[in-house]
């Protein structure tokens, strides 16, 4: 599964959430997250928290989003909310898909992918009790149709820095924030990214979900020698196409695409050294 990172603080919800959700035990702060994610639609979201009772160790998928309020059923995985982590499978980039079954959660589909080479593979996921979810990975939650707007993420809060790599290719990530946040923001240290040569088709790309099956595209910027003054206000900065600064929040909670174009991989330290 692609790296990416969060940290989050507990949120308070109705008493009638705590009873739903299983318990938690650990020797940080425990608690759950609520992250929008509505029905009909396909949500990026990101783990926030590390492993119950030891810290820095990663916790389980079947284990980290709550079925609570989320639609199920006994048999048919079309007709459930359903889970889509991108992970690697036989050493090729691949999807696990996981339904919430009535009875016993979220429950491994087998699915037919196309592979990088061309052909076709059947895949038949790790089981969610035991596949390894690390701290700011991500994943989509895929909404069947029906009821409620919530998903709730629930584990132990670190309390540790981060140091997140960003390798080649796509990168399912998030960023460590208690509320909105543009990709601008003066905290965030973006150093390693990759500006390219001033053309928006060689530097990093990010894609935000407008959730309607679009995406926002915004560009890493370097401002290359000999350059006009003009472009020092991009400098280091995430950019539109057409050369302007990238405003708008991202929510809390949503993940995002990091496209790496530059060579290699680099650390994102968000938490600093």
């Amino acid at each position: 599964m692609k790296k990416g990172w969060m940290t989050f603080a507990v949120v308070a919800a109705a008493g009638l959430v705590h009873a739903a959700m299983q318990p938690i035990a650990g020797t940080n702060v425990v608690g759950f997250v609520e992250i929008a994610a509505p029905a009909a639609e396909n949500t990026i979201i990101a783990v926030p928290f590390e492993a119950c009772l030891q810290a820095g160790v990663p916790g389980k998928l079947g284990d980290l989003v709550s079925t609570y309020g989320l639609t199920a059923h006994s048999s048919d995985p079309a007709l459930a909310d359903q889970l889509v982590v991108l992970t690697v499978d036989g050493g090729s980039p691949a999807y696990y898909y996981y339904y919430n079954d009535t009875e016993d959660g979220w429950t491994a589909i087998t699915t037919e992918q196309i592979m990088p080479d061309g052909l076709k593979k059947t895949l038949t996921p790790t089981a969610a009790s035991v596949f390894d979810v690390a701290r700011g990975q991500g994943f989509w939650i895929k909404r069947v149709a029906g009821f409620g707007s919530a998903v709730y993420v629930q584990g132990q809060v670190s309390e540790a820095k981060q140091a997140t790599t960003v390798g080649e290719g796509l990168n399912l990530i998030s960023y460590s924030a208690m509320q909105a946040f543009t990709l601008n923001d003066s905290n965030i240290d973006w150093t390693g990214a990759y500006g390219g040569t001033g053309n928006t088709v060689t530097s990093d790309k990010i894609l935000v979900s407008n959730g309607d099956g679009t995406y926002a595209e915004f560009y890493y910027f370097t401002k290359p020698d000999g350059w006009p003054v003009a472009y020092d206000t991009l400098n280091n900065k995430w950019i539109t196409k057409s050369y302007t600064v990238a405003t708008g929040s991202i929510a809390a909670g949503k993940g995002f695409w990091f496209h790496r174009r530059g060579a290699g991989s680099f650390t994102f330290k968000p938490d600093g050294e």
